[in-house]
């Protein structure tokens, strides 16, 4: 990474000047790396206006609209700009994810075709699987799919074990000079993660899911690619460099039990921990703890919400929200596709709901230089004193970071000398973040 800046402005035209003391060059054959995180009182055309003044002297650029970062305390940030000058490739992405979950009785009865329904399942992350095998039991007589037998497809079946699909500008590289990977994506990342993965399995693959804007420019999300404006799939850069270093940052999560083993997991379902029915065993630590938990909703009342954290050499490795609990069955449903599995080491979190969110000058003063952090934003209380000055209203440069949130999540695949190498994981815990830094030495 050559050059990194992060602007905070309280409007456009602030951002505008702070950023003209960047240096930018009239020219440059580098790659720009951006995401721009507008306040709500944004317009299309300042909206417009900026992208233009960041990409015009950068004809090869990626980029993708964000959500605003604390500034400080609970005040929420102004409009930010985050950017990054750097040497490497960088791709576009149409490789199609997981369809949403439809619900509700419409979707039962829905009639698809086999060819229909193997096509769209198979070229993302079944590429490898047989549509005959995997919808051949979920096929009814009449000629409608069994949804909840689609959904319940095994996960041996769900992850691919040869080659996947790739995006044309990164099939010819070399695996063992690509360092890192760093995408924004739609919500649907299935594909591309997976692909990514089996690729360039030594490598961080560090992705931040795109904020949703259909308010904001009309489409579900907006990323951008070498002047083009897109609406869904994946824009990135691969770093061809020495594999930087990788740190984990969670909010403050309050430990619910000590760490225990998965004794049994199947598909986002913990079935048994310590051979214990997990529902039971959230609910008597809750009750120590005097913390009410309705067990049929990810919802928590005033006490916040709740997580399965994951424990590898006694630190967090990845944080799962638990999204539901049945006290009957004993069963704990995870907010991700895969829950930890059998001889996994975890533990049961609380994530008060009072937690303050993390600020860009906190993630700034606590990562190496120069880094890229990318994180989950948190919802914000409106500032009591809308009147009051602060930092930032002027305009804030913070040089040699790059700093981005998004409301929907991030996702981090991690590569060598990590202790949870080969895994996929979405992070959605507010205030979780993840930081890449790189030693200008090395590369």
């Amino acid at each position: 990474m050559q050059k990194a800046v992060t602007v905070v402005g309280r409007n456009p035209s602030t951002l505008l000047t702070e950023l003209s003391k960047f240096c930018l060059p009239e020219s440059s054959s580098k790659t720009l790396l951006f995401t721009l995180a507008p306040s709500p009182n944004v317009s299309p055309r300042q909206l417009s206006a900026l992208t233009t003044s960041l990409t015009k002297h950068f004809p090869v650029h990626v980029g993708c609209i964000s959500a605003p970062i604390l500034l400080s305390g609970q005040r929420p940030a102004y409009c930010s700009i985050s950017l990054a000058l750097v040497d490497g490739i960088p791709f576009r992405s149409t490789i199609p994810g997981l369809p949403e979950t439809q619900v509700g009785r419409w979707h039962a009865g829905r009639n698809r075709s086999l060819s229909d329904s193997g096509a769209r399942l198979s070229d993302s992350l079944h590429a490898n699987v047989s549509p005959a095998d995997m919808l051949g039991t979920a096929l009814m007589s009449d000629g409608k799919i069994n949804w909840e037998k689609v959904w319940s497809v095994p996960p041996s079946l769900s992850l691919q074990t040869g080659p996947g699909p790739l995006p044309e500008d990164l099939r010819n590289l070399e695996p063992s000079t690509i360092g890192s990977i760093v995408y924004f994506s739609d919500k649907a990342s299935e594909g591309i993660s997976s692909g990514l993965q089996n690729a360039f399995p030594n490598a961080h693959k560090l992705a931040l899911l795109a904020s949703s804007t259909p308010f904001l420019t009309g489409r579900p999300f907006t990323l951008f690619h070498n002047g083009r404006v897109h609406s869904s799939g994946a824009v990135g850069v691969a770093f061809p460099s020495s594999t930087p270093l990788l740190d984990l940052a969670f909010p403050p999560l309050v430990a619910l039990t000590p760490p225990l083993p998965v004794t049994s997991s199947e598909g986002n379902l913990l079935l048994s921990i310590d051979s214990r029915n997990p529902t039971r065993l959230l609910l008597s630590a809750l009750q120590e703890k005097g913390i009410t938990f309705c067990p049929n909703t990810a919802v928590a009342g005033k006490e916040g919400a709740f997580y399965v954290g994951v424990v590898e050499n006694d630190n967090l490795a990845q944080v799962h929200r638990i999204s539901s609990g049945d006290p009957s069955r004993g069963t704990i449903a995870l907010d991700t596709n895969i829950a930890p599995r059998e001889g996994s080491t975890i533990r049961l979190y609380q994530l008060p709901r009072k937690t303050h969110g993390v600020t860009i000058s906190t993630v700034s003063e606590s990562t190496p230089k120069p880094s890229l952090s990318v994180l989950v934003s948190a919802e914000v209380e409106p500032s009591p004193s809308p009147q009051e000055s602060y930092p930032g209203d002027c305009g804030t440069a913070l040089f040699d970071s790059f700093i981005a949130a998004s409301e929907n999540g991030i996702i981090l695949s991690s590569g060598k000398s990590f202790a949870s190498k080969n895994t996929s994981w979405t992070c959605t815990v507010p205030g979780g973040r993840v930081t890449l830094s790189w030693d200008p030495a090395r590369n």
